[in-house]
């Protein structure tokens, strides 16, 4: 069924899907240069062992959210010796479950199941008195109960121990839908970012960037990358969208025995 022999003999226009992925992190993040700025401003003051902002990051899936902030995050590790987290909240929905796992990811060993929040948020404290600090992402936010326990946690620790945790919460739901208490926006030290929608000139030059990295030279016409932007663009500016109508036009293409990807595979 799937005879390995018979493909190594030939090439096709594909030669890196990886690229097409909405995992992968590009160097540069294409169109969001001033949203990036602002979240590196969020961090600096932990980079600087000062107390920093909490930061909203929220937008509409396929903006690029998670993205920048794992680019600024990736940045931060390398040049400071502060420490980055990265959670999803999908996964770790609860606020026991969350503490436990930022423990786990900071190098404690697992706690028991049902340990209590003050012991958890003790440990956490012990560690931010013994490092530099922590930038903690909490991405899909809006999946996690409790949200305005944890970010009081957080707060908390920042107010006690000697460094701090800076968190950076990602959601695809405006924050007047989220489940934060009125007060607590002053009181918990956060901002918000929007992340709009691309726009066709921004998918365009996104696509571009990831046909050379992922297609043989070549072999994707711009008619090709004009068409998946314009039509991305104006249903709803997702680039993870705009990729997988990429690849899936790659792969069919290839399953044709093509030597070059045309719009008759879009």
């Amino acid at each position: 069924m799937f005879d390995q022999g018979d493909q190594s003999q030939k090439q096709g226009i594909l030669r890196s899907e990886s690229y097409l992925s909405s995992g992968h992190v590009p160097e540069e993040a294409v169109g969001r240069e001033a949203e990036i700025e602002r979240i590196a401003d969020s961090l600096r003051p932990l980079a600087r062992r000062r107390s920093p902002d909490n930061l909203l990051v929220y937008g509409p899936s396929g903006t690029g959210k998670t993205t920048c902030v794992r680019h600024v995050t990736q940045e931060l590790v390398s040049q400071v010796s502060a420490k980055s987290v990265y959670i999803n909240c999908w996964q770790y929905n609860t606020r026991p479950s969350l503490l436990t796992e930022l423990l786990i990811r900071l190098g404690y060993p697992a706690p028991r199941k049902g340990k209590p929040i003050d012991e958890l948020l003790s440990k956490l404290r012990e560690w931010l008195d013994k490092n530099r600090g922590v930038a903690v992402v909490l991405d899909e936010f809006d999946q996690l109960s409790q949200q305005t326990e944890v970010i009081y946690d957080f707060q908390l620790l920042n107010e006690e121990a000697e460094n701090s945790v800076a968190v950076l919460m990602i959601s695809n739901q405006n924050p007047s839908r989220l489940d934060l208490d009125p007060r607590s926006r002053s009181r918990l030290h956060y901002d918000t970012l929007e992340f709009k929608p691309y726009t066709t000139s921004q998918l365009t030059t996104i696509l571009e960037t990831r046909v050379r990295q992922a297609f043989r030279p070549g072999t994707v016409s711009e008619e090709v990358i004009e068409s998946i932007a314009e039509q991305v663009a104006e249903a709803n500016g997702d680039c993870r969208k705009a990729l997988q109508l990429l690849l899936q036009a790659g792969r069919k293409a290839e399953r044709n025995d093509q030597s070059e990807l045309s719009v008759e595979y879009l």
